[in-house]
């Protein structure tokens, strides 16, 4: 089930985003930036069919690429920690009354002077859930890839390699404190 501030669904979306982002790009991805609003549906127990990933990715999002410097990326954690967080991948966050306490990429420290590689969808570019990602970016790629088409053809891949479709919330993201 999809829940606040993380879900095993949300979590598995945020990590297929970076595997989806990468191989559509050719770029290394850190970081995924998504939207709980965008998952419609939990994913069923057992067999995944076509008809269940359409339900819950409905929208038209294309899969984007970012390049976005670490004080953009920091920007943006601190605005979800005042308004809300959204589904996110790569990034481990710790938040405490409405402002962030730290955040890690790849196990380190955010770094407000490196780029960091984002995969995102198209709808967060311009205002999207009151985010403005596309602000201030290194480059942007537009995969022309759906995210339905995205997430279809990684199941299908991991249900061909015979692993299981599965997710699990990890702590990715903390909230010390009772806001919601």
């Amino acid at each position: 089930k999809s829940s606040y501030p993380e879900s095993a669904l949300s979590n598995w979306f945020a990590d297929n985003l970076i595997r989806a982002a990468e191989a559509a790009s050719g770029r290394k991805v850190d970081i995924s930036i998504g939207n709980f609003g965008g998952i419609r549906v939990d994913m069923p127990e057992g067999d995944v069919m076509v008809d269940d990933i359409r339900s819950m990715f409905p929208f038209r999002n294309d899969l984007v690429y970012l390049a976005m410097k670490g004080s953009d990326v920091r920007a943006v954690l601190d605005f979800m920690a005042k308004d809300g967080f959204q589904v996110l991948g790569g990034v481990r966050v710790v938040a405490k009354d409405g402002k962030i306490v730290s955040a890690e990429v790849g196990g380190r420290p955010l770094d407000d002077d490196a780029v960091y590689g984002v995969a995102t969808i198209s709808f967060l570019l311009y205002g999207g859930d009151g985010l403005y990602l596309a602000e201030n970016v290194v480059e942007m790629v537009d995969t022309s890839v759906e995210i339905y088409d995205a997430m279809l053809k990684l199941i299908e891949e991991d249900t061909a390699a015979g692993k299981r479709i599965t997710g699990r919330a990890d702590g990715r993201v903390v909230i010390l404190d009772d806001r919601d």
